[in-house]
């Protein structure tokens, strides 16, 4: 049963764009000067705060589906990796 909160995003774009906007200028040149292969080293910190903020564990179904994601511990890596690809792509 999806339980979707207003605020939660519900698909990886909007995660991955919410993500960006709160990110400092620091945050985001650590991240894009990560190789993908490494983006794995933000699963515990950076991947729990994206699984309790945007209700993976609550019932934001629609977020998980829009990653093709099972588990949660998968969607908040596509996300992670959608941010990691749209700071290649503009450098934000």
């Amino acid at each position: 049963m999806d339980t979707a909160r207003p605020d939660w995003p519900a698909t990886v774009d909007e995660a991955a764009e919410r993500i960006i906007s709160g990110m400092s200028d620091e945050d985001k040149a650590l991240v894009r000067s990560t190789k993908r292969g490494g983006l794995l080293m933000f699963h515990h910190g950076w991947g729990t705060g994206i699984r309790n903020e945007f209700g993976l564990w609550q019932g934001n179904t629609a977020l998980l589906e829009s990653c093709g994601a099972i588990h949660p511990d998968g969607c908040s890596m596509v996300i992670i990796e959608r941010v990691w690809e749209r700071l290649q792509e503009d450098g934000s």
